[in-house]
């Protein structure tokens, strides 16, 4: 009796104290994921694209069945390793937010890119198909 009485009590707590994750909850989640991807942008593209040889790519996010979400070109001459420790600190933030929510996706693979090009003062990247 003791036992059941001690099972009981553990189950209770255990059910009553999960969080529960509201929809006000992943919207704020959604909004501070889009505003770290838009300071990766930003500092991304703080650089016009004039010499592709000045220019290097990253993986980015994470897809719910695993990869990236698909790759940002970026210039040798910003803070390469603050870029890099952004670009990481929201791949891990995506890969949380898709547990937390369980999210899907549909598990196709990114191409990843051969290099850069730049045109009109932008990077493009250049795909060998």
């Amino acid at each position: 009796m003791r036992t059941t009485f001690f099972l009981l009590i553990t189950l209770l707590i255990g059910f009553t104290s999960c969080e529960k994750n509201t929809d006000d909850d992943r919207a704020q989640d959604e909004l501070e994921l889009r505003n770290m991807f838009d300071e990766i942008t930003d500092l991304a593209n703080s650089v016009p694209c004039t010499d592709s040889n000045d220019w290097e790519f990253i993986p980015y996010g994470s897809k719910a069945c695993g990869g990236p979400q698909g790759y940002i070109a970026y210039s040798k001459s910003i803070d390469v390793d603050k870029f890099k420790d952004m670009v990481e600190d929201y791949s891990q933030a995506e890969e949380e937010f898709n547990i937390k929510y369980k999210i899907v996706s549909d598990c196709s693979v990114v191409q990843a890119p051969n290099g850069v090009i730049c045109k009109d003062g932008k990077p493009e990247f250049v795909y060998n198909n």
